[in-house]
C-alpha cells in the first residue's frame, strides 16, 4: 500500500511590503515507486537531500518528481532527481509532458487522470495558475490528495476564501470542490496533512 510522508512543510512569510519568503510543501511518495511531489524553492535544496537521507534514500532513489506548477518555491531543485521522470503541466492548451532527466528525451502525456503508479494518480486543478496539478494518492489511511497551489494553506478549505495570487477565481473554485469531493487528506502547498472528512 502507498505511504506518503511530508519531506518539510513550506511557509509564505511576509517580511515587509512586497518582499516576501516562500517554499512549498515537498513530499514524498512510497509504493511501487519512489515519487517526490514538489522540490521546493532554492534555499531547500539541503533540507532535501536530507529529508531524503532520514528515509534512507538519496535523489538517485527517486524515480518520479510530480511538479503541482511551475512556479519556482515548488520546482526549483527537480534537476536533482538524475533518474526520475518529470511531469509537469506548463500551459493551458498542453496537456501534460513528462521529462527524461537523465536524457534529452520529452513526452506528451495527459495529466488529466495520469496514472503514475498503482493507487496513485494526477489530477488537473487550474485556478490557482493555468498549468495546475494535483496528485490522489490512496492509502490505508484513506485518500491522501497533495494540492500544490489547488489548496495552498488550510484557510482556503473555506470555499469563501480566494487567494490574492489567483489565475482564474472561479477555475480555483472547481477545483478546490473536484479534491475536496475525493480527499480524506489534504496536503496544502504551504501547508501540513489536514484530516477533511
Amino acid at each position: 500500500m502507498n505511504k506518503v510522508k511530508i519531506l518539510f512543510v513550506g511557509k509564505h512569510d511576509r517580511i515587509n511590503e512586497g518582499k516576501s519568503m516562500v517554499a512549498s510543501t515537498s513530499t514524498l511518495v512510497r509504493g511501487d515507486k519512489n515519487i517526490i511531489v514538489d522540490t521546493g524553492s532554492f534555499m531547500d535544496r539541503d533540507r532535501l537531500v536530507d529529508s531524503l537521507k532520514k528515509e534512507n534514500l538519496t535523489p538517485e532513489d527517486i524515480d518520479c518528481v510530480i511538479i503541482t506548477h511551475t512556479h519556482l518555491d515548488h520546482s526549483a531543485n527537480a534537476g536533482l532527481f538524475k533518474n526520475a521522470e518529470i511531469l509537469v503541466k506548463h500551459n493551458l492548451s498542453n496537456p501534460g509532458i513528462k521529462f527524461y532527466v537523465n536524457s534529452y528525451f520529452i513526452e506528451k502525456v495527459n495529466l488529466d487522470g495520469y496514472t503514475v503508479m498503482k493507487g496513485v494518480k494526477t489530477l488537473l486543478t487550474p485556478g490557482h495558475t493555468v498549468d495546475n496539478i494535483s496528485v490522489a494518492v490512496e492509502t490505508r489511511e484513506g485518500t491522501i490528495v497533495v494540492a500544490g497551489d489547488a489548496i495552498s494553506s488550510e484557510k482556503y478549505l473555506d470555499l469563501s476564501r480566494i487567494p490574492e495570487s489567483c489565475w482564474d477565481k472561479n477555475e480555483y473554485n472547481k477545483s478546490r470542490k473536484k479534491i475536496l469531493k475525493i480527499a480524506d487528506w489534504i496536503i496544502p502547498g504551504h501547508g501540513d496533512l489536514v484530516k477533511i472528512k
